[in-house]
């Protein structure tokens, strides 16, 4: 049965063109299939083409997470798609309690299926005991690289000609790291340590592209390439009168009429190797110290040779032949681990798991968002009671809040109850706080655990 499925990009510079191909194995199951951005007008597209499917991004945020109710509510299947590939079980145990959090996800979510790169992130995700299913389907990253893509970018004269390039001299593109430094410039605080870290790194590669340039421009055309969802500004300060700088053009568009690759410790090296041209690693955004990965050194920062040293870059990339010079070895431990696998089938899969997500589009009523809560019936009964636990037999309990008693006696115009000065714990009859927080006594003789106030001796 034919389903309308629209397929929401999280960055069109990056995901367009995947999406694209996931839309084309998705029509050729017999399916009416669109591809849009899901910012700004994600919603609008959803209330224009009224879908029985959406694909989304990763559900990482309230927005997000506000979507997929709303999908939910009027019978639209929701199928999460992730756009990068997350960590693997070696980094995943190594992590902090806090790091692993940001790998499960702070905020809850319901979807009908979500679409992971790697196995092992597949079976990190399904220790949150969802109600819904985590399936690796491989690496999305590799599957453009790895079909018709030369049907789908510039020739490379139309290429050269839109910067402006020598057609007798080889290309040579630079990745800018990726640093939350530049996303928010306006909401950035430098003096954190991170951002600091940020701030260096980002300029030390700035420095390494000005040093290369005079060295390297009698052999190469250099291209800068900013990393979605960075700013151009000081890149455009920095080396906008020295080199070209492209914001908007796709990885294939740009790797596919290049000969050679610098990046920090991108998955752009990965397509290098795919497209069969060198890629050489300055700096490294994967470390320990610039990342939330647990290990000193990522596996993704060992595809490429690495360079500290700008002269000993320069030379390296005048004296290595066009060809792949990526890290066999790594490449098959990222595909076993973080990635997934890296056979260009990652959209069939993807396409076959989509195809079979149950969903029909249907107009109901909104939920109200004006809060209707009554004295005596309410959406939240945090409004009524807070959680307690006595700290000598353990059991639970609950406190009636004092300020609702007060909303309660006045709308029923009846003194406010007074409870006793101290109250004892209703499971063993240990002195606990009263109401106001004030101690029953001054014996010290139990603990009281709330939500919303730390341990208190009384």
């Amino acid at each position: 049965m034919s389903k309308k499925i629209l397929i929401l990009t999280a960055s069109p510079s990056r995901d367009k063109m995947l999406d694209e191909l996931i839309a084309e194995k998705l029509r050729a199951l017999g399916n009416e299939v669109w591809v849009r951005p899901c910012l700004r007008n994600g919603r609008q597209s959803v209330l224009e083409l009224q879908p029985d499917i959406v694909i989304l991004p990763p559900v990482r945020n309230p927005y997000s997470r506000d979507m997929c109710e709303t999908l939910k509510s009027w019978g639209i299947g929701v199928v999460s798609r992730h756009t990068e590939a997350s960590c693997d079980w070696q980094d995943f145990k190594k992590m902090s309690e806090k790091d692993k959090m940001g790998i499960f996800g702070a905020i809850p979510y319901i979807v009908d299926l979500e679409l992971v790169w790697g196995q092992d992130e597949a079976e990190i995700l399904t220790r949150r005991a969802a109600p819904f299913k985590v399936v690796a389907v491989g690496s999305f990253v590799c599957d453009v690289f790895m079909s018709d893509y030369k049907s789908k970018v510039s020739p490379r004269e139309v290429f050269n000609q839109k910067y402006k390039f020598d057609q007798n001299k080889k290309n040579l593109l630079i990745g800018s790291p990726w640093g939350f430094v530049d996303s928010a410039p306006d909401l950035r605080i430098d003096e954190v340590d991170e951002i600091k870290r940020d701030i260096q790194g980002r300029d030390k590669y700035i420095q390494m592209i000005k040093d290369i340039i005079p060295k390297l421009s009698d052999k190469f055309n250099i291209l800068v390439t900013i990393h979605p969802g960075v700013g151009l500004e000081v890149y455009k300060k920095e080396l906008g009168q020295l080199v070209p700088i492209d914001s908007e053009s796709p990885a294939v568009e740009l790797l596919a009429n290049s000969d050679g690759l610098i990046h920090s410790g991108s998955t752009m090296a990965i397509q290098a190797h795919l497209l069969n041209i060198p890629a050489f690693q300055y700096g490294d955004v994967n470390s320990k110290a610039m990342s939330w990965f647990a290990q000193p050194e990522s596996n993704l920062s060992k595809v490429s040779v690495k360079f500290d040293n700008v002269e000993d870059l320069i030379n390296a990339v005048n004296s290595t032949e066009t060809k792949t010079n990526a890290n066999l070895d790594t490449l098959k431990i990222l595909e076993t681990g973080r990635f997934g696998l890296m056979d260009g089938k990652a959209t069939d899969r993807a396409a076959e798991l989509i195809n079979k997500v149950d969903g029909k589009f249907k107009w109901c009523w909104p939920k109200a968002s004006r809060d209707y809560d009554q004295l005596t019936i309410m959406k939240d009964h945090a409004r009524i009671i807070s959680y307690a636990g006595c700290g000598v037999c353990g059991e639970k309990f609950v406190i009636v809040k004092d300020e609702w008693l007060t909303q309660l006696s006045n709308a029923l115009k009846i003194p406010k109850p007074v409870p006793p000065f101290g109250f004892a714990c209703p499971h063993c009859g240990t002195r606990v706080l009263d109401v106001y927080g004030n101690r029953s006594d001054s014996s010290q003789i139990g603990v009281v655990q709330t939500a919303t106030q730390d341990t208190v001796a009384v």
